[in-house]
């Protein structure tokens, strides 16, 4: 069994190793374009030391500014928690009054757990689409805080992890590499998880904090051999690289880390982003600030035009200082270039990098008055714009994220199922916020009718009948997201008709 055990940390090394290498061009893409947009995270192929400088190369800021209001448009559009993202579902064959009404309270305590401050939510899920905005991948940890009691959400830096996609295009299996302490080793998984040498530096003392890397592997049940320590449906391994032994091996119920991409090529793992598509413009744009800076220090302190057998003090050219020279009087050199065709072009290269970044879509710049109906067609139109990337981002992240939360919930204790509930029966479900748009919009359209019809009623108002008032209400209730609560049981008449 042993031995098994060291095959099983062995090929989960020479795997990571392979990864490594498949990916290094990516990596210089990500520092490229992480030290452009996102300098606090351009750590990628050159590793700085904490509270070193950031942004030499940055000279303007309309990237970075860009990707921060994508980023907090995402969310919230996506996970506002002002608004309702995600609902609880049974079958038809499950739906009671009893069952409405857990369905309600359930989401309510969903909700509450989310955005409780010891959960980190907000905080983690704008990191994730800030990484989305700026690299095109990114990934979020979902777990279970034992001495807070409560959810935690950690956003995953890119360089530790390594993506393994299934026959579906479905990132599956993940690898984690970072570095932790000797100390922080054994306060983690015993005494018990190092060799001998290790224990002995450790109660020594003297390298305590001597790093040492970790691989976290997180992979399906069925990739390795079933044992007693792959009891769940997903495995979860912890090996200590330099010895090439398993500190911890056990399991999850559902995937705990969740990768998703802004956009993808067919043959790529990793995602690409708003900043790489406009890269070139965004370098462009750092040039021409630069010179634009250079020229402007120029038309401020142009430099002196003197003949070689003057004599002048050069230290007297500051304001209210007094040059004295010999000869001819010393002029300023004007070049002639005219800046300004420079600023236009910046101008324009900056409306091309907000609107990459869909900034012109998240906000309305038109200082126009709309009503209601206006106001939900453009919301709708925005977001069916930004469509297919709200599609990704729900099959990848927030869905099975939803289902991660609820899992955790029930088997904690801060749920409890109603009797004639099993775990199964319960569907948690990400709602769209394009989805919600289009529902707005058909109940506005019913309502609209309504008004119309009433002239018609008048005329002849048996003309009335055509309508079913009580299911009508309750659609529109439905399509604006009102709580079953507010609705009485349908009558057996209304159930047959």
């Amino acid at each position: 069994m042993r031995a098994n055990v060291y095959s099983l940390a062995d090929r989960i090394i020479q795997r990571t190793d392979e990864l490594k290498s498949r990916r290094m061009n990516f990596e210089q893409l990500w520092q490229e374009v992480s030290e452009l947009v996102l300098p606090r995270k351009a750590d990628f192929t050159v590793a700085q030391a904490q509270g070193a400088k950031r942004g030499r190369k940055l000279f303007e800021t309309t990237a970075v500014n860009a990707a921060e209001l994508l980023a907090s448009g995402l969310h919230g559009l996506m996970t506002n928690p002002a608004g309702k993202w995600f609902s609880l579902t049974v079958a038809d064959s499950k739906k009671t009054p009893q069952t409405a009404e857990w369905l309600v309270e359930a989401e309510q305590i969903l909700a509450d757990e989310i955005v409780r401050p010891n959960a980190g939510f907000a905080t983690n899920i704008h990191e994730v689409y800030l990484d989305l905005a700026v690299l095109g991948t990114a990934g979020l940890y979902v777990g279970w805080d034992e001495k807070k009691d409560s959810l935690l959400f950690q956003s995953r830096f890119l360089g530790e992890l390594f993506l393994e996609e299934n026959a579906a295009g479905q990132v599956d299996r993940i690898y984690r590499v970072f570095k932790m302490s000797l100390e922080k080793i054994v306060q983690t998984w015993g005494k018990s998880a190092v060799s001998e040498n290790m224990l002995a530096a450790y109660e020594s003392g003297t390298q305590a904090q001597r790093e040492f890397e970790i691989i976290h592997a997180v992979f399906p049940n069925d990739l390795f051999e079933n044992g007693s320590a792959f009891q769940k449906p997903v495995s979860s391994v912890y090996i200590l690289k330099d010895e090439r032994t398993i500190l911890f091996s056990g399991g999850f119920e559902e995937m705990p880390l969740f990768v998703t991409r802004w956009s993808k090529a067919c043959a790529e793992v990793y995602g690409r982003s708003p900043a790489i598509s406009v890269l070139p413009d965004i370098k462009m744009l750092q040039e021409m600030m630069k010179e634009t800076i250079i020229a402007a220090q120029l038309a401020n302190r142009p430099p002196l035009l003197v003949r070689d057998d003057d004599q002048f003090s050069p230290a007297a050219t500051v304001p209210g200082g007094i040059i004295r020279y010999t000869g001819e009087a010393p002029k300023t050199f004007v070049s002639g270039a005219n800046s300004s065709i420079g600023l236009e072009i910046m101008n324009e290269i900056r409306q091309r990098i907000r609107a990459a970044f869909y900034n012109d879509r998240l906000m309305n710049t038109e200082n126009v008055q709309m009503t209601a109906t206006e106001v939900l067609q453009r919301a709708e139109e925005k977001m069916r714009l930004m469509g297919p990337v709200f599609g990704r981002l729900q099959t990848e992240l927030l869905g099975p994220m939803m289902t991660r939360v609820f899992g955790l919930l029930v088997r904690h204790g801060k749920m409890v199922l109603p009797p004639d509930l099993d775990f199964q029966d319960v569907r948690v479900e990400y709602v769209s916020p394009l989805s919600l748009a289009q529902k707005h919009l058909q109940a506005q359209a019913v309502m609209r009718t309504l008004e119309l019809a009433g002239g018609f009623l008048q005329i002849q108002p048996e003309a009335a009948a055509v309508f079913n008032a009580p299911e009508a209400i309750r659609k529109i209730g439905e399509m604006y997201g009102v709580s079953a609560l507010f609705f009485k049981e349908k009558t057996a008449e209304e159930t047959n008709a």
